[in-house]
């Protein structure tokens, strides 16, 4: 029998959950209408937008806990909070989006970004849904050391009005603040070791499907398989993102014993060689090698080195990476970094002339076209501590440096001083996805830039560092989680 205090808030959820389903079926009937009008039938965007939004709600509907009030236990507000998160991971492999930066600045909006909007929106509605039934997470949004993920997501809206294009950089800052405040309400639903065990699932499951679908689009779609260079595919951080896949897959084997992840892990070694992306492969390499030696595993990191140069080696013999390393000697750009340094020289004095709040945020999706010596179709600026300066200064890059050196320095007391074994794994494989983002960050954007799922996997890294560092200080965990109030 339901206590008086539950029933009042299931009947309410209950009709909250049927309006917010009625506003979204509208919606969906709106987009179909305009569809049918305008195209004179319904595109395979829209289908595809379709399927992967009642997965998405399926997912939820899995996500509440059993015989409770929906949405109010911090089991059902961790689990849907993880759907939201891996939702937005994905969003912008699931819904492909790429355009030449002549045609952005134009203001062209593809299908893709208005899906990937649309996605976004839909992550908002269900987080206020969440929101009405447990607030305790907004009610100290600067308290402890997310706070500076809650800074760092104010300067970028600061910074919005002052952008090349205003409301291109609003839209991805509304995704950001969107991540923050779902990294904030996972970290107050987190309360022992199976929350960080279901974040990294799900940082595992986003950064698979983001994986599969970067390998599934080249294959699907009518441009070639591999480009001029003979590297697969068009996702230039693929490389890296098979990192990052990578280290994952191993922690899990670690801990399960499951041959499903040993195939994972060959999978993302295999997808990293073929894509052919130096900068992800190098940052690959030395953060596996990290993983081990945090673990104390010489044999294993030797046997992994064998592993990881056989593959190389046998993808330069046998496919066309050996074409495109071949390209890259000759090209000579091996000095400059395939035109980085140049690029770095030329921005130099933007960030110098805006050294408070940067050009405005995601300004540099446009500096191909705005600054003379860059290279074209740049997209950002290829490094991410001088994409936090061209974009927001001195004010987005000081949160930015705090929340990375608050990682290094909880996961160093993590790995020294681990509480079970369980946890020496965690803090082994944050650190090493941590080294990972740092190294391939010094030649992409990995950190500080668009929303995407890098910049997610070091948000989510955060939090994790945050909560292993307290497992090992009781000071420190009273401190930090003495702010939330059930």
């Amino acid at each position: 029998m339901s206590s008086p205090a539950l029933t009042f808030p299931l009947r309410v959820s209950k009709w909250l959950l049927g309006v917010v389903g009625i506003i979204v079926g509208l919606c969906f009937l709106a987009i179909f209408t305009v569809q049918v009008i305008s195209l004179g039938g319904v595109s395979e965007d829209f289908l595809q937008f379709l399927v992967v939004c009642s997965i998405f709600f399926v997912l939820l509907l899995f996500a509440r806990s059993s015989g409770k009030a929906l949405l109010r236990e911090r089991e059902s507000v961790l689990s849907s909070s993880l759907v939201i998160w891996v939702f937005l991971m994905v969003s912008e492999a699931v819904f492909v989006h790429n355009q030449s930066t002549a045609s952005a600045a134009s203001g062209n909006v593809g299908a893709g970004a208005v899906y990937q909007a649309l996605s976004w929106i839909l992550s908002l509605i269900v987080l206020g849904l969440i929101t009405c039934f447990r607030p305790v997470y907004l009610r100290r949004p600067f308290a402890g050391p997310l706070k500076w993920t809650s800074i760092f997501a104010i300067v970028v809206v600061l910074s919005c009005p002052v952008a090349s294009k205003p409301l291109y950089s609003l839209a991805l800052a509304f995704k950001l603040c969107l991540i923050v405040l779902i990294l904030r309400a996972m970290a107050e639903a987190i309360e022992d070791q199976a929350g960080i065990y279901r974040l990294f699932r799900a940082t595992f499951w986003g950064t698979l499907i983001v994986v599969f679908m970067d390998v599934l689009n080249p294959l699907m779609g009518p441009g070639p398989v591999f480009m001029d260079d003979g590297r697969f595919g068009a996702m230039i951080g693929l490389s890296g993102a098979c990192g990052m896949l990578l280290l994952l897959s191993l922690l899990f084997l670690w801990l399960t014993k499951n041959p499903w992840f040993l195939f994972c892990a060959l999978f993302a070694l295999v997808v990293m060689m073929l894509a052919g992306t130096k900068g992800g492969i190098v940052a690959s390499f030395v953060s596996l090698m990290m993983f081990f030696v945090l673990l104390r595993r010489p044999a294993h990191a030797l046997a992994v080195t064998f592993v990881f140069t056989a593959i190389f080696l046998l993808c330069v013999a046998f496919t066309p990476l050996g074409k495109s390393l071949e390209k890259y000697t000759e090209s000579g750009n091996s000095g400059t970094l395939t035109g980085r340094t140049n690029l770095w020289s030329a921005t130099w004095p933007v960030i110098e002339s805006h050294p408070i709040l940067g050009k405005g945020y995601r300004s540099s999706r446009f500096l191909s076209k705005e600054v003379p010596g860059s290279f074209a179709e740049a997209g950002n600026m290829h490094n991410s501590f001088l994409e936090v300066l061209y974009n927001t200064g001195l004010a987005g890059l000081i949160p930015i440096l705090i929340m990375n050196l608050l990682i290094v320095n909880n996961l160093r007391i993590a790995v020294t001083r681990p509480v079970s074994r369980e946890l020496r794994y965690f803090a082994a494989s944050a650190f090493a996805l941590y080294i990972h983002l740092f190294v391939w960050g010094l030649v992409a954007t990995t950190i500080g830039g668009a929303p995407d799922n890098r910049f997610m996997t070091f948000f989510a890294i955060l939090l994790i560092s945050i909560f292993l560092r307290a497992q090992s200080d009781p000071v420190y965990r009273n401190t930090v989680y003495g702010q939330y109030v059930s």
